[in-house]
């Protein structure tokens, strides 16, 4: 009774099977093995092994091997319609010990390689959202969504129409207004909201690195590299959005790379001669008129049309009162509870931030919030407490609200770099963003980002102490 079924029960097989005599004549293939190697069943059963090989169909067979050794063997094969299968071949002996029958097994190369591929490929991924440095790429981050005034109204209003598409969207505005916290509102709002949004900070990222942040690279591309090999940023942001904060700051030879992107939705990394398809929903911002920086020759013209399908502009925070004082009480309560401390805001106090012209936006606001904060002695904050906050068109002291460290027990040195620390920390604050501090003090960007990263280190060695 099994023979009536041994065909149909090998057709079961996930695996190839293929069982000849001893002289090389086919027995037996499943229905698997036609579709792994493109020879149909017939062509098989009316040939030997050996002469299959001479019309070409392979180029190894094990039969021979087989049946004079009497013992199983294993060798790769080459199949006429490009695929590379291992072939495992068994004796089966009669009672003379002698072959009677070889059986072999037939299992995917080509697959086998393809799912290791992709289990790399999964791997490098997962390293690179673990060495994401800034948390705050994969979090919904902890700005408030304030839309008091008639001009964020209509703002909301706008990106509430293109959220659930998938098309580009160009977010403009002055520094620190708040163009992070529109970019992942609009992912949150849109079809991918489920899906990572990854932030890449196009002008805090060094030119010698920010080839490999954004496309990755493969194993031994150069010295130092993971020997795995590593997913790039966009890559991470696949299925999901990819958000490129100061895009004007991107080096040239990066807005070209980033072009065959938007162009191809495909990624090559560093190193590697196969493109890798990508599904992301682009959204980029920038503090500059991007349509100068063509003109000056600093932002290629194609890529900035490809970046203008949908442009929100995003009001500066003096030209929207309306949210300035229910944005001070959120951060309020935010860095309250952080710190745990109770405080409010004196009249007088809210009439000073109601005056004051912010030219750091948002980001300057909450930075202020946050010092006031951390500084404040008792359970309410007084107009003595906002050192540097004057009503418009009044000056700043000279120190621009900066004090001078203790010089006791000090040497010059050590001094001049406490306060260089104090005066990069102080313009962070005011600009936001290495590339717009290195704008202003007219220094080159490395230089900051070098100075930047000497404080957190600083600042976590006192921490550790």
């Amino acid at each position: 009774m099994l023979n009536d079924f041994i065909e149909q029960i090998c057709d079961t097989f996930r695996d190839a099977i293929c069982v000849s005599d001893r002289d090389g004549k086919v027995l037996l293939v499943n229905k698997r093995h036609a579709e792994l190697t493109g020879i149909s069943r017939e062509e098989m059963l009316r040939n030997r092994t050996q002469d299959l090989v001479e019309k070409g169909y392979f180029d190894v067979v094990l039969n021979p091997r087989v049946v004079e050794t009497r013992q199983k063997a294993s060798s790769v094969q080459n199949v006429f319609n490009g695929r590379i299968v291992m072939l495992e071949s068994h004796p089966v002996l009669d009672r003379d010990g002698e072959v009677a029958l070889v059986v072999t097994i037939i299992r995917d190369v080509t697959a086998l390689t393809e799912l290791r591929e992709e289990v790399s490929a999964q791997k490098e991924l997962l390293e690179t959202f673990q060495n994401l440095s800034n948390p705050e790429m994969l979090t919904t981050g902890k700005y408030p969504r304030i839309i008091q005034s008639q001009s964020m109204h209509r703002l909301y209003a706008e990106a509430a129409a293109i959220a659930d598409t998938d098309a580009t969207v160009l977010l403009l505005g002055e520094t620190g207004v708040g163009k992070d916290v529109v970019a992942r509102h609009i992912h949150h709002s849109g079809r991918r909201a489920d899906r990572p949004f990854i932030k890449v900070d196009c002008g805090s990222i060094p030119e010698n690195l920010i080839e490999t942040e954004l496309f990755g690279y493969v194993a031994g591309s150069f010295s130092g590299a993971s020997k795995n090999g590593k997913a790039g940023l966009i890559e991470a942001a696949n299925t999901g959005t990819l958000f490129l904060d100061e895009i004007g700051e991107l080096p040239m030879i990066m807005q070209s790379r980033l072009l065959r992107v938007l162009q191809d939705w495909e990624v090559m990394r560093v190193g590697s001669t196969i493109p890798k398809p990508v599904d992301v929903r682009v959204i980029a911002a920038t503090n500059k008129d991007l349509l100068k920086e063509v003109s000056r020759g600093n932002f290629r013209s194609d890529l900035y049309y490809r970046l203008k399908v949908a442009v929100l502009n995003i009001p500066p925070l003096r030209k929207r009162q309306a949210d300035i004082l229910p944005l001070a009480a959120s951060f309020l309560a935010y860095y309250g509870k952080k710190f745990r401390k109770n405080v409010r805001f004196s009249n007088e106090v809210e009439r000073m931030l109601l005056a004051y012209d912010w030219p750091g936006n948002v980001r300057e606001l909450e930075n202020l919030v946050q010092g006031l904060v951390v500084t404040c002695k008792k359970g309410i904050i007084d107009a003595h407490d906002l050192t540097g906050i004057r009503p418009v068109g009044q000056s700043l002291p000279a120190s621009g609200g900066l004090s001078l460290p203790g010089i006791e027990g000090k040497s010059f040195k050590a001094i001049m770099k406490e306060l260089e620390g104090a005066v990069i920390e102080a313009g962070m604050q005011r600009y936001g963003s290495m590339a717009e501090l290195a704008r202003h003090f007219q220094v080159d960007r490395s230089t900051i980002f070098r100075k930047v990263k000497e404080l957190e280190h600083a600042r976590k060695d006192r921490a550790d102490l």
